[in-house]
This record gives structure tokens, C-alpha cells and sequence, in this order.
């Protein structure tokens, strides 16, 4: 099989982890790793080694399965982060690019692998980026310490027991 990020290199054998079998690029670094491997990983395996802090980069374009050349699939693994992590569907085969394993143990994810491509993981991380953009914006609007004083209240309000008549209260209009 044929890297699907250098187009040229033969994919070689080598472990991400011990018992973590996975095809690499010996020119880019980048990984093919069945799921199937990696499950069977995670159930059988509980440490991990420390990973490194070697950046992950996110190369730009598409890809294409080095197995079946079907395009794959983006998926976003974290608000913490730009890069995405490529997911054959057909083959269920994941290409990881250099780091990004090292990135997703950093991000405490390695035994969470398989989620990053639920409906549910991928709703939750555009939840997270809208509320973040949202607090961005009424930051700037309010100012910081305007904005830290409503989050605060926000939070608290959120938990309390008699929330609908404290809202009720705040929203009368006295004249």
C-alpha cells in the first residue's frame, strides 16, 4: 500500500504502541491504523506510554484510502485543536498524520478513539465551539470583568432550585 499523504512511499509495519500494530510511512511519519487493531488495543491494554511533545501538523486536502482509495472521511477530535483525523468507512481504517497519535494520547483520547467518529462526538464538539464563540462575543460586548461578573451569575442561576422565578424577577420592568 501507497502513503495516501506522500502518494509514493510503501507503508511499513510498526507499532504505535506496544501491541498497537499500524501500516507507516517511513517518509512522512503518517499511519494507517485499522480499528479493528485499535480496539482490540484498548480492551487489552491499559497503560500508555507518555507521549511526546512533538506537534501534530494538519496537512491540507483530502485523502484517499491507501487500501481502497475511497476518499475519507475528516473528523474533528477535540475544540482544543484544528486537526482532523481521516476515517475510511469502507475499510475502517484511520490515517493518522505525524503526532496526531502523540495528540490524541496528549488529549487524554487514546482509549476513546472509536467515539471520535460518532454523531454524538462530532454534536457535541460544534456544542462546545458555538458556546466558546458565543462567550467570545458577549466578552468583547460586555467587557471582561462586565462578562466574568454574568457568567458567574449565569452559572449560579443555572443550578438553583427556584431559576424560573429568579428569571421571572429579573426580567419584570419596574417604572
Amino acid at each position: 500500500m501507497k502513503c495516501c499523504s506522500c502518494k509514493n512511499a510503501d507503508l511499513e509495519p510498526m507499532e504505535l504502541e506496544h501491541g498497537l500494530l499500524a501500516a507507516t510511512c517511513p517518509q512522512c511519519h503518517g499511519s494507517l491504523l485499522p480499528l479493528m487493531n485499535y480496539r482490540y488495543w484498548a480492551d487489552h491494554n491499559e497503560h500508555v506510554s507518555a507521549a511526546s511533545t512533538e506537534l501534530a501538523q494538519e496537512p491540507e486536502g483530502a485523502k484517499n484510502c491507501p487500501k481502497c482509495n475511497r476518499m475519507m472521511t475528516k473528523y474533528r477530535i477535540d475544540t482544543a485543536t484544528n486537526n482532523r483525523i481521516e476515517l475510511c468507512a469502507h475499510c475502517d481504517e484511520v490515517w493518522l498524520d505525524a503526532g496526531e497519535w502523540n495528540l490524541i494520547k496528549t488529549l487524554k483520547l487514546h482509549d476513546k478513539l472509536s467515539s471520535v467518529f460518532t454523531e454524538a462526538w462530532q454534536r457535541n464538539l460544534r456544542k462546545q465551539k458555538e458556546k466558546a464563540s458565543l462567550y467570545t462575543h458577549f466578552e468583547t460586548l460586555l467587557g471582561e470583568q462586565d462578562f466574568s461578573r454574568a457568567r458567574e451569575f449565569k452559572e449560579w442561576l443555572e443550578v438553583h432550585p427556584k431559576k424560573s422565578d429568579i428569571r421571572h424577577f429579573v426580567n419584570m420592568k419596574f417604572d
